[in-house]
Formats: C-alpha cells, sequence, structure tokens
C-alpha cells in the first residue's frame, strides 16, 4: 500500500485566484491527512478549490465522503469544489460511486 502525499498550493489566475489541492499515492480509510486538508481549505472559503487525483492510484469510499463533505460545505458558501485528472481507475471509482454526477470532474485543469 502506497502512503497518501498531499499537497496544497494558491494559483492566481485571470479571474481571480485558486485552491489546488494535489494528492498522490493511495486515499483510503486510514487516510486522516485528506480530512484534515480539505476541511482547513474549505473553511478558507476558496472561490474554486480544485482536488488533483492524477496522482491517486486508489480512492476508497471513505475519500470519497471526505470529498463529497468539502463539496457539500463550499456548495453552502458559494463556492466550488472539482476533481481533475482522474486515472482510469478513479475516473471508474468515481462513475460507479456516481460521484462524477455531483461533483465536476476534467480532464485537466
Amino acid at each position: 500500500m502506497t502512503e497518501l502525499s498531499v499537497s496544497v498550493s494558491v494559483e492566481d489566475r485571470e479571474g481571480g485566484s485558486r485552491t489546488v489541492v494535489r494528492l498522490a499515492g493511495e486515499a483510503d480509510v486510514t487516510t486522516r491527512a485528506l480530512a484534515e486538508v480539505l476541511g482547513a481549505e474549505a473553511v478558507k472559503k476558496p472561490r474554486l478549490l480544485l482536488v488533483d487525483v492524477s496522482g491517486l492510484a486508489f480512492i476508497d469510499s471513505a475519500a470519497l465522503h471526505q470529498i463529497v463533505q468539502a463539496h457539500r460545505k463550499l456548495r453552502a458558501d458559494g463556492c466550488r469544489l472539482e476533481l481533475v485528472g482522474p486515472s482510469p481507475a478513479v475516473a471508474r471509482i468515481l462513475q460507479l460511486s456516481a460521484i462524477d454526477q455531483v461533483i465536476p470532474v476534467r480532464a485537466s485543469a
């Protein structure tokens, strides 16, 4: 099993800044960092929070739950969360769980 690596950056773009949370490794029930980082970033109320999942080899329902919670919090505050760059395996999990019907998924940032 590969441990989850999480990094956060704020990017200034035309039209405003956005926060990018990059995930690499495996996001599963044992991963506490994901909930902590997403919670901390959601309370900052960024206009757009991109969760770059391109580095994930695996994601389970517990990690998806954390992402959905952050999405709901941000949406309630008038902000957005989007997922970026899922591998075919992660994209399939997003599709099977119907997360891709709730949270926008982009091929790239």
